[in-house]
């Protein structure tokens, strides 16, 4: 689903752009990053023009997870950029704030919580699916290689990954040696490279996720929210030029011609 929305968009983006020959060849890969840049900006430019750009489907973003930190060893902004990364690819809301954690009935915030915490009689992760809860620990992630601070930072985000896929019902994978697979010491955290997930994990999250009421928000296109009838008043000139077109009266009249011998 993903790839076709993606295929999509760069259809509609061509689409928006042939009328228009770009300042640059492109089928040239671009060589320093002043041409990305330039690049980048008139391929959006030339698609929020045709299209008003990306709008939320009201109804669609429900319910929210929420990173509960409860330690004080592994920086919150550590939370943060895991959070953000899972925002980014399912597009659920993902808050991150501050709480405690009363083993064996913490008080979940949102409508699931991943609960991290800094406790040497826990192990690493805990799970509680009925419960909607997931704990991350960062107590044994800082022993052995973890006492270096690179490799507590990388395995923190690991776990953090690990724990929320088991919240969102994505354990395991059918791809070997995946980050969500079977794991039975922090050490072997460490032989990942870094927190990428396959896709047939990323794919599980929405339908898991239905269950606690939290849903991904929905994009489409200001032209098509104009088209469907539920798009807001324009905040941009991209828009309001799209707006006009589809509300804009028709500038002659309608001219109805009466035959009368078709009449008979």
């Amino acid at each position: 689903m993903k790839n076709l929305i993606c295929a999509i968009l760069a259809a509609t983006v061509f689409a928006a752009i042939a009328d228009e020959p770009p300042p640059f060849d492109l089928k040239k890969k671009p060589q320093t990053e002043e041409e990305k840049a330039a690049r980048k900006a008139y391929i959006e430019e030339r698609f929020n023009k045709h299209t008003g750009g990306r709008l939320i489907v009201p109804g669609s973003l429900k319910g929210k997870f929420v990173y509960v930190n409860a330690q004080k060893r592994a920086p919150v902004k550590w939370l943060q950029d895991n959070a953000d990364v899972f925002h980014k690819n399912s597009k659920f809301t993902i808050e991150v704030a501050d709480g405690e954690f009363s083993f064996p009935n913490p008080k979940i915030q949102g409508e699931a919580t991943l609960f991290v915490v800094d406790d040497e009689n826990l192990p690493p992760l805990l799970s509680a699916p009925e419960s909607r809860w997931v704990m991350v620990n960062v107590a044994p992630l800082a022993k052995g290689r973890g006492e270096k601070p690179q490799f507590f930072a990388a395995r923190v985000q690991k776990e953090l990954t690990r724990g929320f896929c088991l919240l969102a019902g994505a354990q395991n994978s059918g791809y070997p040696d995946a980050l969500v697979g079977c794991i039975t010491d922090a050490e072997q955290l460490d032989k990942f490279a870094d927190c990428r997930l396959p896709v047939d994990v990323l794919a599980r999250f929405a339908p898991y996720a239905k269950g606690y009421g939290i849903t991904p928000a929905i994009e489409s296109t200001y032209r098509k929210a104009c088209k469907e009838g539920w798009a807001p008043q324009p905040t941009n000139d991209y828009q309001k030029a799209i707006w006009d077109s589809f509300h804009e009266l028709p500038s002659k009249p309608i001219k109805i011609d009466f035959d009368p011998e078709k009449g008979k």
